[in-house]
């Protein structure tokens, strides 16, 4: 009879816990409204939205000592001139590639007898792919090979991120309206069997799946190439990179021109360099295409149904300790809070690296660390509504003896 009578009542005020945590969530979106849009907040937001929990999987987890023994290879052209990178293009189309991706852009012609043998030579091919800059809506000033080379640069090298100086590259668009990206034309050459994928994600922004830096990758520098013993066998049949990535003098120094910041920096937070090169993050790219290793990202709509259904399941067990055992309250909670955050913390990362898939856990944890808060703010709303502004109504609140 009393367990009935339990049961009964817990019914009762199903309807008030979805009011409750619609109440919470209401508070939490305000509460976000005004630290992103405040500016005394600016250098608060910007690094929150620079971080995911799982770049601790890049940083503390992940294996970054395999290479990886795909049919890619990438090659440095170092500070070479024209004429050199002309010569480099030539010995290696000597090895009989599939694709050659030339990650450099030619902007300007010098009327020099280096820009006439880089112009033959690029007509040369019909396994070249060549990128431009493209000017995608976020402020970038398009830049693409001078006509005088003749080349059909249709394929754009950007990546996304906040501002390419300072934040982190998670994304990039494999499609953008007409135009599709670098690695994807790449793969278009290579095997057109796996860029279907790609070219349905048009206009959409895509996580890049990392693996590693240069090191974790086969890669060749130019004299290595040129040396006349050359083992021609290496780049048979192969995608080959060809892109800067270092100078003799400064390839293991983190101060350096095309870099970008990723999720493998190994500091996390506060002043650092960047770490990866641009032809690099496409090396990243193309390795997540030719495995088709994608990310599943849960859309921001997803994460904060994720974080809704958590806080109303857990609603009742707070709203109990809140009325029945008020001294404990917020030492139970606070134990409960940080457990959960630990447990979910984990979950995430173990997702990530065995699932593939993401789930921004911002919401979530949010969402459990002021459920409490809300709690108490939604027991004195209800009662000020009560007995201040004489409205009737019946709340679990009022039984509660504080």
């Amino acid at each position: 009879m009393l367990k009935n009578k339990h049961n009964t009542a817990k019914r009762k005020h199903y309807g008030e816990y979805l009011l409750i945590n619609i109440f919470v969530f209401a508070g939490i979106g305000l509460l976000s409204y005004v630290v992103f849009n405040v500016s005394i907040f600016n250098q608060f937001t910007a690094a929150f939205k620079d971080f995911t929990l799982t770049d601790l999987y890049f940083t503390r987890i992940i294996n970054q000592n395999k290479i990886y023994k795909g049919p890619l290879v990438l090659v440095n052209v170092e500070n070479k001139g024209r004429a050199e990178i002309a010569y480099l293009i030539q010995k290696i189309e000597e090895c009989k590639p599939r694709v050659v991706g030339v990650d450099v852009i030619f902007p300007d012609k010098k009327d020099s007898s280096s820009d006439a043998l880089l112009k033959t030579t690029l007509g040369a091919y019909d396994n070249l792919v060549l990128p431009y800059v493209a000017a995608l809506g976020n402020g970038t000033k398009e830049i693409r090979n001078d006509p005088y080379f003749g080349t059909k640069s249709n394929s754009f090298v950007n990546v996304e991120g906040e501002g390419r100086q300072f934040s982190t590259i998670r994304y990039y668009y494999p499609s953008y309206h007409d135009q599709i990206a670098f690695t994807t034309a790449i793969m278009q050459k290579f095997d057109t069997s796996k860029t279907n994928y790609l070219l349905k994600r048009s206009n959409a922004k895509t996580e890049i799946r990392y693996y590693g830096n240069l090191q974790n990758f086969f890669y060749q520098t130019f004299d290595e190439v040129m040396n006349p013993g050359f083992d021609t066998t290496l780049l048979k049949d192969k995608i080959i990179l060809l892109g800067y990535t270092g100078s003799p003098a400064s390839v293991n120094n983190d101060i350096d021109e095309d870099k970008f910041f990723t999720p493998l920096n190994p500091r996390l937070s506060g002043r650092s360099f960047p770490d990866m090169y641009g032809p690099v993050i496409n090396a990243n790219i193309l390795r997540m295409a030719l495995d088709k290793d994608y990310i599943i990202s849960f859309p921001r709509w997803l994460n904060i149904a994720v974080a809704f259904l958590l806080t109303l399941f857990l609603l009742p067990l707070f709203i109990s300790w809140y009325i029945y055992k008020a001294v404990w309250f917020h030492l139970f909670t606070m134990m409960l809070q940080l457990l959960i955050s630990i447990l979910f913390v984990f979950f995430t990362i173990w997702l990530y690296a065995n699932e593939n898939i993401k789930i921004e856990s911002s919401a979530v944890l949010i969402a459990i660390l002021l459920i409490g808060d809300f709690l108490l703010f939604y027991d004195h709303f209800v009662k000020f509504l009560r007995h201040k502004l004489k409205m009737n109504f019946h709340s679990i609140f009022f039984n509660a003896s504080h």
